[in-house]
């Protein structure tokens, strides 16, 4: 959980041996690039976006989230220097399709951490899972994630992303309450330069990742699934889709909730004129809207 006066740090609480997480600290780093503290009974591990130290565990007993960071960090004083963790081997938990189950959405991040069920885990700097409220009643589904989102690891945070924002809220829509998440975890890329550029996942990629997905779905169990883009679409529907054909109408899927297609944001910037844009995301906007709508019945 984020805390309000430090909105950096996240607090991850398990109940995995000190073993267990000392063998997954480099892992660990990857997992996001801002603060975060690992809690077990017993073991303290905490990140501060630099550098990773490891403590004894400790009882937080409902401790608010400022104290329970200051309380780490006094716990958490061992680094890489000292022997003990500086001899002790990555552990890797390499997931696969059958082993990928979950009844939480961060005990699913956690597997998913160390996923090497295709090649692009190789190039890419970490494995982006979903974000947002695990209550959401709407899950929004883009492609994958790019270069922003690789190196914040969250998802939507470049440019598609903060104008899918803007687009939420005029829909009427916070993205606090929903669910945000892409149907490939991790980013396709070429260098060029100094510069990162996306390509688009192929279908064996789109279908290593396809347990996640199913398997995020499964646990948030939201009553609308709105698929952005045809990565997202062919992903969830499983089948080809063309989204001009299908979009704007609510679908039946299979679980019992509805789909909606739309656009991905990212479209919407590479049209070459503003009255496109404009006209465009106008349509975008009102499908988001149909979307929210969709849960007053």
């Amino acid at each position: 959980m984020p805390d309000a006066s430090n909105p950096e740090w996240q607090i991850l609480r398990t109940s995995h041996t000190a073993a267990l997480i000392d063998s997954q600290a480099d892992i660990l780093s990857n997992l996001r690039p801002t603060p975060w503290i690992v809690m077990a009974p017993d073991r303290t591990l905490l990140w501060d976006g630099q550098e990773y130290r490891f403590g004894p565990g400790f009882t937080d007993n409902e401790l608010p989230p400022s104290e329970v960071i200051e309380t780490a960090r006094e716990f958490a004083t061992a680094g890489r220097g000292n022997a003990y963790w500086d001899g002790i081997a990555p552990a890797r938990l390499h997931p696969t399709p059958g082993n990928i189950e979950s009844s939480s959405l961060a005990s699913l991040r956690a597997q998913a951490i160390d996923c090497q069920m295709c090649e692009l885990c190789k190039p890419a700097t970490r494995t982006v899972s979903g974000e947002g409220n695990p209550k959401a009643r709407i899950i929004f589904i883009g492609e994958q994630p790019g270069d922003q989102e690789d190196l914040h690891g969250r998802p939507f945070v470049g440019p598609a992303g903060q104008l899918f924002d803007s687009a939420l809220r005029e829909a009427g829509g916070n993205r606090a309450e929903m669910w945000i998440t892409n149907a490939v975890k991790h980013f396709k890329f070429i260098p060029k330069g100094n510069r990162r550029i996306h390509q688009k996942p192929d279908a064996p990629e789109i279908k290593a990742c396809t347990p996640w997905l199913a398997t995020e779905r499964r646990v948030l169990s939201p009553e609308v699934t709105v698929m952005l883009g045809v990565t997202a679409a062919s992903a969830v529907l499983g089948r080809p889709v063309t989204v001009s054909r299908e979009r704007s109408r609510p679908i039946p899927l299979e679980d019992g909730s509805i789909g909606l297609v739309t656009v991905h944001p990212s479209y919407l910037l590479r049209l070459p004129d503003e009255e496109s844009k404009r006209r465009e995301y106008t349509k975008f906007v009102n499908d988001l809207r149909m979307a929210i709508s969709t849960l007053a019945g």
